[in-house]
């Protein structure tokens, strides 16, 4: 259930930031910066995702310490929502974490398969794609999600259940 708090026009874009940073994160560094380095810089799949999944780790990390930051700094409503933008990454997170130990198997399982023509086994192709895939979806849900805290953040909502979970002291 959504609840409705009074705030300022600062405020509530105060609280639309860390949906902000967290939808240029899903997008800008998982979609774009992605593709952008498999096509144009011609750097293989994995290459291309790590680089992606190590600077969204930065902006993770950034969003943690933020989020401590405006409990004690910013109003309530921004910092429910970036603590609720933090919450939102544990999806992220969770993704990487199945890319790594899938993508890791090919290390694991030692196999005499052929190459394909670009010098990657093939069971290393399906391993990584089969990894990349959980990830696109979870990069896709996230930028819905983010979306729609944004336009919640800027008519000052918040979910119940935030308020409840992080009471304002």
């Amino acid at each position: 259930m959504i609840t409705t708090l009074e705030a300022s026009a600062k405020e509530r874009k105060d609280a639309k930031a860390p949906h902000e940073l967290f939808t240029i994160n899903t997008i800008v560094v998982h979609i774009f910066l992605t593709l952008g380095l498999i096509k144009i810089f011609n750097t293989s799949m994995s290459v291309a995702i790590g680089t992606a999944i190590l600077i969204s780790l930065g902006i993770i990390i950034y969003t943690y310490f933020r989020t401590k930051k405006s409990k004690t700094k910013e109003v309530y409503l921004a910092y429910l929502h970036w603590q609720l933008s933090l919450n939102r990454y544990k999806l992220l997170i969770g993704a990487y974490i199945f890319y790594f130990l899938v993508t890791s198997l090919g290390l694991v399982i030692g196999t005499d398969a052929p190459s394909s023509m670009d010098g990657t086994s093939i069971m290393d192709s399906i391993l990584s794609l089969l990894g990349v895939v959980p990830l696109f979806f979870s990069v896709l849900v996230s930028v819905v999600l983010g979306s729609g805290s944004m336009f919640n953040a800027g008519r000052g909502e918040i979910d119940q259940s935030m308020l409840q979970k992080y009471p304002q002291q």
